[in-house]
């Protein structure tokens, strides 16, 4: 039996579309344009393909997680229109930080407290978003009902694509690229060193606010409680550290975390009656 169209397919092609207009918008500005609309355009060809798809093996996971598995190529491709246009509000969100935190407190935390022990605690912490948000919908397909998988897909994709929305219509780089990469005692232990060294892997210009590392982690956590409470409980001291890792490192603004906390809280207290409101519209 096929699988059908779902909420998540909603949620995926209302972000397809506005991401094709961003693009479309700065295409004079962003010389690989004609790939990245091919791309985009490959993925709106694989909803209707999935929809038909038997609902079955592996077919399923895919067909659940997909828009997950799809933010290996739309985030640097964010990266890559905003380096093309070349214009971040960081200015904007640097006196946003002065005005609620009293001073650029991604600069000055660790300069203040250059603690070791602190550091590779909430590098790891702030590290930690790239395997939890692996685990939590590959523990729902193995280990949970299937509608548990499906809801929890549902619930990060939402955070996760507002983010990259948010990236897309208000480009901040990070203070990073501002003040530069955290440097002293505290940035040469293991943990921070892998850390920095997978973000200059794989970050994208202009993806920092709100920071979607904050909001898909504590959406993972938030899915696994219902269905894995164990599991969940063992998450959650670590993802609290992520925001605070965001900062201490350097990687975020304060307001870039604070942001990203406020988006998984609101849309995780809405996913469910979204997903209900999309499915009988459906």
């Amino acid at each position: 039996m096929p699988r059908g169209y779902t909420p998540t397919d909603t949620l995926f092609v209302c972000w397809l579309s506005a991401n094709t207009l961003v693009l479309l918008v700065h295409a004079s500005d962003v010389a690989w344009w004609p790939l990245l609309l091919l791309i985009n355009l490959l993925a709106a060809a694989l909803v209707p393909l999935l929809a038909r798809a038997p609902a079955a093996g592996l077919t399923r996971f895919i067909g659940g997680a997909y828009p997950l598995l799809l933010t290996a190529a739309f985030y640097p491709q964010l990266g890559i229109i905003h380096t093309g246009v070349g214009l971040v509000h960081d200015a904007v969100v640097q006196r946003w930080d002065v005005a609620l935190f009293g001073s650029q407190v991604s600069v000055t935390w660790h300069q203040t407290m250059p603690n070791r022990v602190l550091s590779e605690l909430l590098h790891f912490c702030y590290g930690s978003f790239y395997w939890v948000v692996i685990l939590a919908p590959v523990y729902l397909f193995f280990r949970a009902p299937h509608e548990s998988f499906v809801r929890g897909t549902f619930v990060m994709t939402l955070v996760l694509y507002a983010c990259y929305l948010g990236f897309a219509l208000f480009p901040v780089a990070g203070p990073r690229y501002f003040f530069g990469v955290a440097t002293g005692p505290e940035a040469q232990g293991l943990v921070a060193r892998t850390v920095h060294a997978v973000l200059e892997s794989g970050s994208a210009w202009g993806t920092a606010f709100p920071s979607s590392h904050v909001a898909a982690a504590w959406a993972a956590a938030f899915v696994l409680w219902r269905d894995a409470r164990t599991i969940a409980l063992v998450l959650i001291p670590v993802m609290v550290g992520v925001p605070f890792g965001t900062v201490y490192g350097q990687f975020h603004y304060g307001v870039d975390a604070l942001a990203g906390a406020v988006v998984a809280v609101v849309l995780c207290a809405a996913a469910d009656p979204l997903r209900a409101a999309l499915r009988s519209n459906g």
